[in-house]
């Protein structure tokens, strides 16, 4: 007699990472396919980078780099999912999750970082246990 196998269930201590959520939530495309852009990018919603975008962007709702998309550059945002590349500084997030093909290069700040297998990070990570210790993740007023 032969029984099903049952995978183990997930544990409080090893939460599953937020990545399909965060691909189905509603997000507004900020930079688009075969797009390059350079410059500042300000947003108050939750926005997708599909195209290629040099500089500094900042988000007070989640980022999604999409698997074209990459960012040459500073981010700021506190839900922040890579599934493309980025090459700079991630500062003051709250939650990072770099997907199965991400490619990151530089430093990421965060409160809690996942990493998918298959993900590719070359850098330096400094995490903060206490939510209240990293920066807001709000945009300068400039």
């Amino acid at each position: 007699m032969s029984q099903a196998f049952d995978p183990p269930m997930p544990t409080a201590q090893v939460p599953r990472p937020p990545i399909q959520a965060w691909v189905d939530e509603r997000t507004r495309v900020a930079v688009g396919r075969n797009t390059n852009i350079s410059g500042k990018l300000i947003f108050q919603e939750p926005v997708r980078i599909e195209g290629r975008f040099r500089g500094e962007v900042s988000s007070v709702e989640l980022l999604v780099v999409t698997a074209e998309g990459i960012i040459e550059g500073k981010i700021r945002a506190p839900r922040l999912l890579i599934l493309g590349e980025v090459r700079g500084d991630v500062i003051g997030a709250v939650q990072v999750v770099l997907g199965p093909a991400a490619r990151v290069n530089g430093r990421i700040q965060a409160n809690s970082l996942t990493i998918c297998e298959g993900a590719s990070f070359n850098g330096e990570v400094r995490m903060s246990a206490d939510a209240s210790a990293a920066p807001s993740p709000r945009p300068s007023p400039h």
